[in-house]
């Protein structure tokens, strides 16, 4: 189940959007991605927030769905979000200053257009109205709502929502009895999907099954508990290009993370592999504990991921790794970023790069790009990010003030060719590729103005 537009009025710095999402990707083989860029306060986090309001019904706390809509400041007093599936059917919510309401609506389209201001408050649900809840569990199977739905079993659908700021600790004691736990539990909260207690508890409840089921010669039951920590490794290993595997010791009881045969706590990680492990090891265990109506490949179900500046902590060879890996592990994704790094939205093929800017502090969709793998670092900051500076800005403004020595003394202004000189002197310590240009400019002035202008 796929979301085709999300409509905004009165959201965060957004007056009136309406955001289009072009079908992309390659099912089967590479997830659809859809990247939002922008200035600081553009509204870009907002976006994903907004999504994850549409799909909070049954996978969030009460508390958490708060948490979301408190992102939601506008000095209008009514904010509404709209958001359209491929099926055709809308979830729409609205929120208020005084209180705040999720609203739904599974109205056919009417010549095409979107029903707006249709939704039903699921504070007046009654018997041909049903709750916000029971609207979701039900659509994103692809059935119609029965009043038998709570007894069906399976789901076809699921969504995720992880921030940038996320981390991974060492747990001082693991339990052997295994927890029973909702894999949608704090699902789209972004800044605590991720619980390094319940990763580390899960993958060492996978090992220590493993470890049993081999130690009894069962060889094919442990290898099935052992294809999930194995699927994680593959993933984190993909990224980050070092040996990973997950051990299990007995004295002490832990887990610990073995990197190129050396065993590490993960207290003591660096803050990008903890990143990429909190991200991947917890949505990978949160799919696989999913009862899905299908036998797919734990890697191959169909959900919706919201990433929040994916590229926090990492170091620019993972941002360029971190999306491409996610985008081919699971093919049948549809995947919402936010980044400011032009490595991210450099890294991958077959996805689209939205840029907003803000005007007046109100936040507009400026341009919609193909992804921009094969274009350089240099190209991206400049047609995506709106950055045509090459070197920092000391350098660039001493390479104005060189441009404008330059045009003085083209203009016939001699008396600025010892001043030009000294700026070229100083300018060609700081590298060689200042050194080179400003080199192949003294070399062009003296073929023109006939003079030896070589330092």
């Amino acid at each position: 189940m796929k979301i085709e537009k999300l409509h905004l009025e009165n959201i965060g710095v957004f007056n009136n959007l309406d955001l289009e999402f072009q079908s992309c990707g390659q099912p089967g083989k590479k997830a659809e991605i859809h990247i939002f860029t922008g200035a600081n306060g553009s509204g870009k986090s907002t976006l994903l927030y907004a999504l994850a309001g549409a799909l909070a019904g049954p996978f969030q706390q009460p508390m958490h769905t708060e948490l979301i809509f408190q992102r939601f400041h506008h000095s209008n007093p009514n904010a509404f979000v709209e958001v359209l599936f491929e099926n055709k059917q809308v979830i729409n919510y609205s929120i208020t200053k005084r209180q705040k309401k999720s609203y739904f609506t599974d109205f056919p389209l009417i010549k095409g257009e979107i029903p707006r201001y249709l939704g039903i408050s699921h504070a007046y649900a009654s018997s041909n109205q049903k709750s916000v809840d029971d609207f979701i569990n039900n659509f994103i199977q692809g059935q119609k709502f029965s009043p038998d739905a709570n007894k069906q079993k399976g789901k076809s659908f699921a969504a995720f929502a992880y921030s940038g700021n996320r981390t991974l600790n060492s747990l001082d004691e693991l339990t052997i009895e295994e927890k029973d736990w909702n894999p949608y539990d704090n699902g789209l909260s972004f800044l605590e999907t991720a619980n390094s207690e319940q990763i580390i508890q899960s993958i060492a409840v996978q090992k220590m099954k493993q470890a049993i089921e081999f130690s009894q010669n069962n060889q094919e039951t442990a290898q099935q508990y052992n294809f999930v920590v194995q699927i994680i490794e593959k993933a984190i290993k993909d990224v980050v290009g070092w040996d990973i595997k997950f051990k299990l010791e007995a004295k002490p009881f832990s887990l610990f993370l073995e990197i190129n045969q050396r065993v590490l706590e993960f207290n003591v990680l660096p803050d990008g592999l903890k990143s990429i492990i909190s991200l991947i090891a917890d949505l990978i265990r949160r799919l696989d504990k999913i009862v899905w109506i299908d036998d797919y490949n734990v890697l191959e179900h169909s959900f919706i991921l919201l990433l929040d500046e994916i590229d926090i902590h990492l170091h620019p060879a993972w941002q360029r790794k971190v999306l491409p890996v996610i985008q081919k592990i699971f093919p049948n994704a549809q995947i919402f970023v936010s980044t400011h790094s032009p490595f991210v939205v450099g890294s991958v093929s077959d996805a689209y790069v939205y840029s907003f800017k803000l005007t007046e502090n109100v936040s507009i969709l400026d341009k919609v790009k193909p992804s921009q793998a094969g274009n350089s670092y240099s190209l991206i900051l400049e047609t995506i990010f709106g950055v045509e500076e090459s070197f920092d800005e000391e350098t660039e403004t001493q390479f104005r003030q060189f441009y404008q020595y330059r045009d003085d003394i083209m203009q016939g202004d001699d008396n600025k060719i010892e001043q030009w000189l000294q700026l070229a002197r100083s300018m060609m310590e700081k590298g060689i590729e200042v050194a080179d240009i400003v080199g192949m400019e003294l070399r062009q002035m003296s073929r023109i103005l006939g003079k030896d202008l070589s330092l």
